[in-house]
């Protein structure tokens, strides 16, 4: 995968937490990012790798060991791909996760959600008034 599929693969795995997430959890962005970090479905910080993987890591990460954006944001970060490469494809992996949380926006995410829950109230009500 290449660094933004990652990003891109990341936005989906937070928009299936977020979709489990009680409604007053949407409220505080501090808490969703302590969350959102933590559940292996979005980077695999807890288990050591991402449960939400279509394929494996070693698959994974191919493209991305030498995409600049992911060099630069891992660099940014104080880590240099030795010391990740050392605890294999998993850690990269888990590392591209993390960092693509850094380019998206949970208020934004957050936005989406409320909005898919309202009009799926929204069309349960019509369905209710179409039946009585």
């Amino acid at each position: 995968m290449t660094y933004q599929e990652y990003i891109e693969d990341t936005i989906k795995n937070c928009m299936t937490v977020l979709s489990e997430c009680p409604a007053g959890d949407l409220l505080d962005a501090n808490h969703l990012r302590n969350i959102l970090w933590e559940d292996d479905r979005v980077t695999g910080v807890i288990s050591g790798y991402c449960t939400s993987v279509k394929s494996s890591a070693s698959d994974n990460i191919k493209e991305v060991l030498f995409d600049p954006d992911f060099l630069r944001d891992l660099n940014a970060r104080g880590m240099n791909m030795q010391n990740v490469m050392i605890n294999g494809p998993d850690a990269i992996d888990i590392a591209a996760r993390c960092l693509a949380l850094k380019h998206i926006s949970i208020l934004d995410l957050v936005k989406r959600e409320q909005e898919r829950r309202r009009h799926e109230r929204e069309t349960a009500a019509c369905d209710i008034t179409e039946r009585a």
